[in-house]
């Protein structure tokens, strides 16, 4: 079997590219920075057929989206561009070359008014961002056997990310102040164990939509203490803060997070709680002192 991953320079790409190497399964990565990778832009048609042309890839995770969300609020149009219009082109080619297509979606496709949600929930994104990647979810599953996978709070030891594990550690370190909400619920994700169940849920032919997340619900502030906890940092410059105090330009989903009985009645598991996941990066971090 031949695997693209489009945006494996990326965390969640970057997880699955070093799974996929484990389960000797070949396969070929994309950024739009090359740097070792195939060159692919979700804005640009001809970057996407080229990659297509030289992978022939039998399935393709579709990881890569501009994710910065206040960014998306501030260019909505750029925003569709890559993460609507590029998920369609991706979509488009895999049915050329029969591949079977997983994509990588999102918990900002709700409210955040009652959650955490479950595969069936009514949709309503809140912001540039999770429209757009809505919309890239609706073109992707137009490919019969394509899988949408929705996600959240994707973190791991990664130096390269500015996931929210890596931005704490590295507030702790700088002696910088960390302003976190105190009201944005969610279920925080272990990026290498998303990649795992995204590859058995893949290899078992799953279709359709799957969330998979963590299965603990809670504020950021209580995951950044669980993470200074398992750490051993002293919590005190953490600043618990309500997300209208921030003025973030687009709005967020408060009471998110995503149920996963679905993919547990797929496997046969669910992912680890968070304290395991952190106490993980906990002994990745003392490899490096």
């Amino acid at each position: 079997m031949k695997a693209l991953i489009i945006g494996a320079s990326g965390q969640v790409g970057g997880a699955l590219s070093a799974l996929c190497v484990r389960r000797r399964i070949e396969v070929y990565g994309t950024s739009r920075k090359g740097q070792g990778f195939l060159y692919l832009d979700l804005s640009d048609e001809t970057s996407v057929r080229d990659a297509f042309v030289k992978a022939r890839p039998d399935v393709v995770f579709l990881c890569s989206a501009m994710t910065h969300v206040d960014s998306c609020e501030r260019d909505p149009e750029l925003a569709r561009l890559v993460n609507a219009e590029g998920p369609a082109l991706v979509a488009g080619e895999c049915r050329k070359v029969g591949a079977k297509l997983v994509y990588f979606s999102t918990e900002y496709v709700f409210d955040g008014s009652a959650g955490p949600y479950g595969e069936g929930d009514p949709v309503c994104p809140v912001s540039a961002y999770g429209r757009t990647k809505l919309e890239g979810e609706r073109a992707v599953l137009d490919v019969e056997g394509a899988l949408s996978v929705r996600t959240t709070v994707v973190y791991s030891h990664n130096p390269a990310s500015k996931n929210f594990v890596m931005q704490l550690i590295s507030s702790q370190r700088s002696g910088a102040r960390m302003r976190v909400p105190s009201d944005q619920f969610s279920t925080p994700t272990y990026a290498p164990e998303l990649a795992s169940a995204v590859l058995d849920l893949a290899g078992k032919g799953a279709s359709g939509i799957y969330n998979v997340a963590g299965p603990d619900c809670m504020s950021r502030y209580e995951f950044a203490l669980r993470a200074c906890a398992a750490f051993g940092f002293n919590p005190a410059f953490l600043e618990p803060k309500l997300t209208a105090e921030l003025g973030q330009a687009a709005a967020r989903p408060l009471k998110a997070g995503l149920r996963t009985g679905k993919l547990a009645a797929e496997l046969g598991r669910s992912l680890p709680p968070s304290e395991e996941s952190l106490r993980k990066i906990a002994a990745i971090m003392k490899q490096y002192e």
